[in-house]
């Protein structure tokens, strides 16, 4: 009798226990879902990789891949918390490497999805995990670059 007596105690612990972490943990992730992301979320400097192809001939048809140049760049992206972005890297296109750095501006939406204006064209990226992390794409036209840029 004691031992069914321990055994159920040791349940009721267990599944009080269990139930607690449950209904916390659920309430935190709600919080922090419901906070969304904004300019300041990605505030500070970014390491990044960034590859792709340009092409240099684009007329806004689909193009066959090897009418495109291959691309790399490594550096860093800078976000100020206020709505301007800079960027600083070296950049291999087709084998012909060299340094670029520029700024412009960018907006957040609370969803978490930022877009920002270089020289180049208008970036969408997307924030994650309260901007550890954001991952990157250059929507100009003739461009199939991506790369992930890493909170330093």
């Amino acid at each position: 009798m004691q031992r069914i007596q321990r055994s159920l105690m040791a349940i009721a612990i267990v599944t009080t226990t269990a139930l607690a972490l449950v209904m916390f943990g659920h309430r935190n992730v709600a919080q922090a879902n419901d906070e969304g992301c904004n300019a300041a979320t990605v505030q500070g400097t970014y390491g990044s990789a960034i590859g792709g192809f340009v092409s240099t001939t684009f007329s806004g048809s689909p193009q066959l891949v090897g009418e495109f140049v291959p691309l790399a760049a490594a550096g860093t992206f800078s976000f100020d918390g206020q709505g301007t972005t800079s960027r600083s890297f070296t950049v291999s296109f087709g084998g012909a490497t060299f340094p670029l750095s520029d700024s412009g501006p960018y907006t957040v939406s609370r969803d978490c999805t930022l877009s920002a204006t270089y020289s180049d064209g208008t970036w969408s990226m997307v924030i994650i995990g309260r901007g550890r992390e954001i991952k990157a794409m250059n929507t100009a036209p003739g461009t199939a670059v991506q790369g992930v840029l890493t909170r330093q």
